[in-house]
């Protein structure tokens, strides 16, 4: 087995055979913030193993002052829960040049799970199969290719065989820019043949593509037909995605009962975003009965995969003794986890630990210093936070203006909270606000409709 972990221009060669581990061989000197000091070699998860799942998983990230990936986004997937995850792992537990720029550069990087078992004298014949024309040769090729470019040759010329499987593998190269300039438009014609052919993966994707509106106008209507047929096909991101839809009335009517059962569908197949929208859903009895407990079990679940939501939603259940017995110390430790990540809910939630001295000595700045780290990522709650601290002085000059613009930031974030203190102000004449009947009314019926819904996320 080989497997290659690119970076910018830095490349990290890994080589596992027969043990399924391997020490990193070879990389390019750190010369600049973002480049890699060390990458734990990522293990292979033994179930994706068995099936002998591989493919490429892309994410782009940031660095921090301490050398950490923060603000992941998978900008490709394998088609596979278990090696998109335990790419995401590998990621973050890599080490790199600390980025201490006020705006840190987005990174580019890229696993290549690829199996490779073929005795060296069986190549050469191999290869002779793949060029006379041989479907499965060629599809073997692909996955022992060393570089990009290879698997890219040997992926088109299945796919120009009608293979679905590969059809969709190279439209995704096509989208990631894998072995070539990236081209959406080309990518998405390529998965579309896959997804006719009613290939799983393809189907979810062509979903996405709709959605996002890559290499075509954006169409939620046809993102939930394919999201649906990718979910009836068993797909469990598809699941999760058409959950979504229904869940919010985008290109479906909504029906909060049918959310839940696909994404109980995607969570029993050990899809952590999944297990996060279902916990959530339990927790606050959407469309079923409230089960505090459940929700814990979901998250807990979840936060075992390293999902920083979930980390940061089982520590909030840890803060507030909500399905769990309350531990402000366990709460700590799993929001610093899901703040290691970029998650600006947790970085809030720290900010209110240290400001209440909950698990921690009371330290007023170290939670301001959360509160706008959040607020920075327009965090609804870090946003009120500030807001209350300007109008409170505390810890901060009063300003009641401040205080003012803040609860508003955090109004139009959708912060409850924040609306019901603005039709508070408008009502009294407060924070400089001017008795407004009628902008009372208009942000406490705002409030009073708000729906909660989980945190917005990209289609998986």
């Amino acid at each position: 087995m080989r497997l290659h972990l690119l970076a910018g221009l830095t490349l990290l060669s890994i080589a596992a055979w027969a043990a399924h581990a391997a020490d990193i061989e070879a990389i390019t000197p750190a010369a600049k913030p973002g480049n890699p000091f060390h990458c734990p070699t990522p293990a292979w998860p033994k179930e994706a193993l068995r099936k002998e799942q591989n493919g490429s998983v892309s994410f782009t990230y940031t660095v921090d002052g301490e050398g950490r990936a923060r603000d992941l986004q998978m900008t490709l997937s394998s088609g596979f829960p278990l090696l998109d995850d335990a790419a995401r792992n590998a990621l973050m537990a890599c080490h790199f040049q600390p980025d201490t720029s006020a705006a840190p550069r987005r990174l580019p990087i890229r696993f290549e799970w690829r199996l490779d078992n073929t005795p060296p004298g069986d190549q050469t014949a191999l290869m002779s199969a793949a060029n006379a024309g041989s479907l499965d040769a060629q599809k073997a090729m692909a996955q022992r290719a060393r570089t990009a470019e290879e698997r890219l040759h040997w992926t088109e010329l299945a796919a120009l065989q009608g293979d679905a499987e590969s059809q969709y593998r190279f439209g995704q190269m096509l989208q990631g820019g894998v072995g070539t300039t990236a081209d959406p438009e080309e990518a998405r014609l390529w998965v579309r043949k896959a997804a006719d052919q009613g290939w799983p993966a393809a189907e979810n994707t062509l979903g996405v593509f709709y959605q996002r509106g890559l290499g075509m106008p954006a169409d939620m209507a046809r993102a939930a037909d394919w999201y649906r047929r990718a979910a009836e096909h068993g797909n469990p991101s598809g699941q999760l995605n058409l959950g979504d839809l229904l869940a919010s009335g985008r290109g479906v009517a909504r029906d909060d009962v049918a959310a839940n059962e696909w994404f109980k569908k995607a969570a029993d197949q050990q899809l952590p975003a999944a297990q996060v929208r279902l916990g959530f859903r339990l927790s606050h009895g959407i469309a079923m009965p409230r089960d505090a407990a459940g929700a814990v079990a979901q998250y807990r679940l979840a936060a075992a995969k390293g999902d920083a939501m979930a980390q940061n939603n089982l520590g909030f259940a840890y803060e507030t003794g909500d399905g769990v017995a309350r531990s402000y110390e366990e709460a700590l430790r799993l929001y610093l986890l899901s703040a290691s990540q970029g998650n600006a809910f947790a970085e809030e939630g720290l900010g209110g630990l240290y400001e209440h001295g909950w698990g921690v000595t009371p330290d007023l700045a170290t939670a301001l210093k959360y509160y706008r780290m959040a607020a920075a990522k327009n965090n609804p709650p870090g946003l009120r936070q500030l807001g209350r601290l300007y109008e409170q002085g505390r810890g901060v000059l009063q300003d009641a203006a401040q205080a003012r613009d803040y609860y508003e930031k955090a109004a139009k974030a959708g912060d409850q909270a924040a609306m019901r203190r603005l039709a508070q102000a408008y009502s009294r004449g407060e924070l400089g606000l001017p008795v407004d009947g009628a902008k009372a009314a208009e942000w406490q019926q705002k409030a009073d409709t708000r729906y909660s819904v989980a945190p917005a996320t990209y289609p998986q």
